[in-house]
């Protein structure tokens, strides 16, 4: 699932996975200058946890979103 936040002119995304090279879940974060981190989680409570944090962060920082692509339309 992707999740898009915008402030004034910048855009980061967040993708929610499950780990692509094994078990477990991602979070992958990609700043609006492309550059990217990722964060790994090994159930699906913990990448979920901190899913809420990350969008309880950017609200706090002025952020808007987030609005959802998950490829369903």
């Amino acid at each position: 699932m992707f999740y898009f936040f915008k402030k004034g002119n910048e855009t980061v995304q967040c993708e929610v996975r499950v780990a692509a090279d094994g078990p477990g879940y991602e979070i992958i974060i990609t700043e609006g200058n492309g550059q990217q981190r990722t964060e790994r989680f090994a159930t699906s409570d913990q990448v979920h946890q901190r899913w809420l944090e990350l969008n309880e962060t950017f609200t706090k920082d002025g952020w808007w979103g987030p609005a959802t692509q998950d490829g369903r339309g």
